[in-house]
């Protein structure tokens, strides 16, 4: 079998430093865009190396000098001598070309590089084979993309390429219907007048204490995005089998009481309205993952996967982060999420996509005025609010009482929430409650790229649903106390 050549362009290294030793602007490119490493020819790396050093004595590189250089180096015959310095002077290009032919080098080196690693992750599994493949899948995936990153030449944008490419985006946000929608809808009114939908690249924590209702919402998020957006979402589920997440969610659609589902003891035309349910969920293009534990560098394959296959992936949801393992030792646990935190900003970015992850509040919110959580209450880890673009926190003031909790109402409440909580008090009251209905109440608390603030939406718990207010019952919980909505709220 023939022995495979790497890539590389002999033709355009040879025009690179043919440039370098002709040009002293064109040489300034030259050595500060690429490395050593970046020529194949043994020869011109020599050529490249001694370059360097004449630059690093402040000299001006030209034929004379790169001589003197390299006899002083005693390399002067390995390079090919006189005959090889004047065969590159006759390769050099014109000047203002060189960022095209450092393009071309850079490149090359890049994917040759690529190819070596992926020999050498070949060579290891050969010889000892994996140990640990979710280790194993990690390291390999870093390493790759570190080796990807080399193809970039970090350059300068001028204003004009900015505010072009702005403008078009203010253009096309100006013919949308819903002008306030940018990005995935989240099928709630009030949230997307903070979010505008979440926007690509973006990483959306959700907080909550345990059984406020953060998996029912994040399901819920999920089907939203993948119904109204008609396009892929993928599901990580880190504690809940995907048949009690579809239970849940056909729970959902259905309006059928989820204890009904869950037991078969179904009432009336309950069977037909989860028929039709099945039928909805069975037009979307909802992916699940409901691996126990996942290992990070499963995860970020594993997405990296799907979004090949399906290139409109529109959301990622993950619940919950707290349970993401990266590989390796770590000195703490707030190290391991740390990591995890970047690596999901990061993966968010990379396939510009908006990721979604759930994490857990810590005790301390119990000790918070009215038991209302704050960034501070983010469990293990300072970085889930640095690295996160948004930061929704959860809490329900019915759950907080029913396990003793009964820290007086955060003074600020606005009207819209306070009335619209005594209101539904006044219906439990009555014994008109039949769906299980709790106000949830919404902190906005980090928005990156808006406004903070809050809002409340319907938690169903027999349905697993949340909705958005009724305009009447909120105006009807306002207008029992005299208060009148502003604009904004209305």
């Amino acid at each position: 079998m023939a022995e495979v050549v790497l890539p590389h362009n002999e033709e355009a290294e040879k025009a690179v430093l043919g440039a370098l030793l002709t040009d002293s602007d064109a040489a300034a490119v030259v050595l500060a865009s690429l490395v050593e490493d970046n020529f194949f020819s043994e020869k011109n790396k020599l050529v490249f190396k001694a370059g360097l050093e004449i630059s690093n004595q402040q000299s001006i590189i030209d034929p004379t000098t790169m001589t003197a250089e390299l006899k002083n180096m005693k390399i002067f015959e390995d390079v090919g001598g006189a005959d090889y310095l004047m065969e590159l002077v006759q390769s050099c290009i014109n000047p203002d070309n060189i960022d095209h032919y450092i393009k071309i080098v850079k490149d090359q080196a890049v994917l040759r590089n690529y190819l070596l690693r992926m020999k050498s992750f070949e060579d290891a599994y050969a010889q000892g084979g994996i140990d640990d493949i979710g280790a194993f899948i990690q390291q390999s995936t870093a390493e790759l993309t570190q080796i990807a990153a080399g193809r970039t030449i970090g350059e300068f944008k001028p204003a004009s390429e900015i505010a072009e490419a702005v403008s078009k985006q203010i253009a096309m946000a100006s013919n949308q219907g819903n002008k306030s929608l940018i990005g995935v809808d989240t099928g709630y009114t009030r949230l997307n007048k903070f979010t505008h939908g979440w926007q690509k690249g973006d990483l959306i924590v959700l907080a909550a204490r345990p059984s406020v209702g953060k998996t029912a919402f994040a399901i819920n998020l999920a089907f939203n995005a993948a119904n109204h957006e008609k396009k892929p979402v993928a599901f990580f589920s880190c504690e809940m089998d995907g048949g009690q997440i579809m239970r849940r969610l056909i729970s959902s659609e259905s309006m059928v009481n989820s204890e009904h589902i869950q037991t078969g003891d179904l009432r009336g035309p309950e069977m037909a309205k989860i028929a039709s349910a099945v039928d909805n969920l069975k037009k979307t293009t909802l992916y699940f993952d409901d691996t126990a534990n996942p290992r990070l560098g499963d995860l970020l394959a594993k997405t990296r996967k799907l979004k090949s296959a399906h290139p409109d992936l529109c959301l990622i949801v993950i619940d919950y982060l707290n349970l993401i393992s990266p590989e390796g030792k770590y000195s703490s646990r707030q190290e391991e999420v740390s990591l995890v935190t970047r690596s999901l900003k990061q993966l968010a970015r990379d396939l510009k996509v908006p990721v979604i992850a759930l994490a857990q509040l810590n005790r301390n919110v119990e000790q918070n005025e009215g038991q209302v959580p704050m960034l501070s209450n983010l469990k293990e880890s300072g970085s889930i609010e640095q690295d996160a673009d948004i930061v929704i926190l959860m809490y329900r003031t019915d759950y907080q009482q029913a396990i003793g909790l009964k820290g007086k109402e955060k003074p600020d409440h606005s009207p819209y929430v306070q009335n619209l909580t005594d209101h539904v008090k006044e219906v439990k009251a009555a014994g008109q409650d039949k769906n299980g209905i709790s106000v949830v109440n919404f902190s906005i608390a980090k928005n990156r790229n808006g406004r903070i603030g809050n809002f409340v939406l319907m938690f169903s718990k027999n349905f697993s649903r949340f909705d958005n207010p009724q305009p009447g019952f909120e105006q009807k919980a306002a207008a029992a106390n005299g208060i009148t909505f502003s604009p904004d709220e209305e």
